[in-house]
C-alpha cells in the first residue's frame, strides 16, 4: 500500500480539480471573493457577449457561491461604453478578435467601422504571410528540381508558372494591404 504525504495529496488534489475545470471561467477561489460588477466590466471590455454570464455563474455555482448577476450587468454596461469605439474596434479587429455583437445598437456602427478596417487588415496580413511562405516553397521546389541529374523540364515550367502566378498574386496583396494600412493611418489609427 502506498502511504501520501498531506503536502504530496494537497498538490494531487490541486492538479486534479485543475484539470476537470480546464474549460472554467473562473475558479472556486475567484469565485469566492467575486466583484461581480469588476468582472462584468473586464467581460465588455474584452468584448465578451452578455451570455458569458451565464458561464461564469454557472463555474461559481458548481463551486457554492451565487453570482451578482445585477452587478455584473451593471459593470458590463460601463464596460461596453469603453470597448464599442472606434478605436477600440480597430484595435479588435487588427488582433483578429472575433466580434459578439456584443454593442448595443448606439454605439455599435463607430466600432464596426473601426473594427472593420482592422480586421481587413488583419485578414490580408494574413493571406500576404501565406503567399510569401508558398512562394519560398515553389522558389525551393524549382532550385531542387533544377539540381537534378536530368530535370524535368516540364515540371521545371510547370513549377515555374506557378510561383509566377503566386508572386503577382502576392504583389497585388502587397499593394492592397499597404493601401488599408495608408487608408488606416491618415485616420489616426496605430498600427502595430
Amino acid at each position: 500500500m502506498m502511504r501520501t504525504t498531506a503536502p504530496a495529496l494537497a498538490i494531487l488534489l490541486i492538479s486534479s480539480s485543475a484539470l476537470l475545470s480546464g474549460c472554467a471561467t473562473m475558479s472556486p477561489e475567484e469565485c469566492m471573493v467575486a466583484d461581480w460588477y469588476r468582472i462584468g466590466e473586464q467581460d465588455a471590455r474584452a468584448g465578451r457577449s452578455s451570455d458569458f454570464l451565464a458561464q461564469r455563474a454557472g463555474d461559481c455555482a458548481e463551486a457554492g457561491y451565487p453570482a451578482d448577476a445585477d452587478a455584473w450587468h451593471a459593470g458590463f454596461e460601463d464596460g461596453l461604453h469603453y470597448f464599442c469605439t472606434l478605436d477600440e474596434g480597430f484595435r479588435f479587429g487588427l488582433e483578429g478578435q472575433r466580434y459578439q455583437s456584443s454593442c448595443p445598437a448606439g454605439l455599435e456602427r463607430d466600432f464596426l467601422e473601426g473594427y472593420e478596417l482592422g480586421h481587413g487588415i488583419h485578414q490580408l496580413s494574413a493571406r500576404v504571410e501565406s503567399s510569401r511562405r508558398e512562394l519560398e516553397r515553389l522558389n525551393r521546389q524549382l532550385r531542387d528540381l533544377q539540381r537534378e541529374e536530368q530535370p524535368d523540364r516540364e515540371e521545371i515550367a510547370d513549377v515555374r508558372e506557378r510561383r509566377d502566378r503566386v508572386s503577382d498574386r502576392l504583389r497585388a496583396e502587397e499593394v492592397e494591404l499597404a493601401t488599408l494600412r495608408g487608408v488606416a493611418q491618415g485616420r489616426g489609427f496605430r498600427l502595430r
